[in-house]
């Protein structure tokens, strides 16, 4: 707890933004957090790019802290960077979130006041809707499904605006407990992109934390806009991921399932739609490599988990 807190003012909140060739977007970001968020924020933006934009990101907006790791760290790389950073300032709160997202009202001080409720609840994200002035629902909750690959994203409105607890929250915008994050450590970097977010989750699941989601509080996501949606990268580090994940979570005869279901649906889905009917053979090889991979790759032991300093 800082002395802030500790004496009664607002809490202390850390923003990590991972950048990759996404300056623009960032920046707009930013605006809007600063137009509608609570006083006090404080930005760090972790820069992947293989050009150094943060010249470009100090300039529009000067009181960012910038952290160049000269390297294309990942989602989960960066986030433990900016996480690291955040937690030798002494926060109380850390809000991971996606550079092509845009605030339209403070949705951060009510996912505080949730987390502050209860100890045991470690994360709390909003309802995350897609871009342009409709309601359309990109993040309304989770579901998970150990038997055909874990997390679902809820893609409907509900529970009437009341904060509930849920299996998983989207890494896109996600609050944090500094202490939560101080117990359970950091994401775990050899994900890079894709289920990161649902494996620590996971981990703070199992820690005896809880996941709480509240549509009150509402951010507008244009969705894939740094990968790409179905861009070889994506298609590939989303079947490999996948494979990581349940290997590393579901139990035996849920893994056995998910196999099947992978080798008798999916891989076959994979040559008809990518190869047969959209002609992406690059897709298809991009499935078919992520998913050999995720069954040869590293043994999905949490004792292993890489974890960067949360002193």
């Amino acid at each position: 707890m800082t002395a802030e807190s500790a004496l009664g003012l607002p809490p202390a909140i850390g923003v990590v933004l991972v950048n990759y060739r996404s300056r623009e977007k960032l920046c707009r970001c930013l605006a809007s957090l600063k137009e509608h968020g609570p006083a006090g924020l404080r930005y760090i933006v972790v820069d992947n790019s293989p050009e150094d934009e943060s010249r470009l990101i100090l300039a529009a907006h000067p009181e960012v802290k910038a952290l160049v790791p000269g390297a294309n760290l990942g989602f989960a790389g960066g986030c433990n960077l900016g996480m690291a950073l955040a937690l030798d300032q002494g926060v109380d709160f850390i809000l991971l979130l996606n550079p092509d997202t845009l605030a339209e009202h403070d949705f951060i001080t009510p996912l505080v006041a949730e987390l502050k409720r209860d100890p045991r609840r470690a994360a709390a994200g909003p309802k995350i809707l897609r871009p342009g002035p409709g309601e359309e629902v990109w993040y309304g909750g989770c579901r998970m499904n150990w038997w055909l690959g874990g997390p679902s994203q809820v893609r409907a409105a509900g529970h009437d605006g009341l904060a509930v607890a849920v299996p998983s929250l989207s890494g896109c915008a996600m609050l944090l407990t500094a202490q939560a994050v101080r117990r359970v450590g950091m994401m775990d970097e050899r994900y890079f992109l894709y289920y990161e977010d649902s494996d620590y989750c996971q981990r703070l699941l199992r820690a005896g934390f809880t996941l709480i989601y509240l549509p009150a509080a509402r951010l507008r996501h244009e969705v894939s806009s740094t990968v790409g949606f179905q861009s070889r990268d994506y298609v590939y580090f989303f079947s490999r991921n996948r494979v990581w994940f349940m290997r590393r979570w579901a139990g035996r005869r849920q893994l056995l399932v998910f196999m099947l279901y992978n080798t008798l649906v999916k891989l076959p889905g994979a040559v008809l739609i990518f190869g047969l009917l959209r002609r992406r053979p690059d897709l298809m090889r991009a499935y078919f490599s992520g998913f050999f991979e995720g069954m040869a790759g590293y043994p999905p032991d949490l004792t292993s988990t890489p974890s960067r300093s949360t002193r």
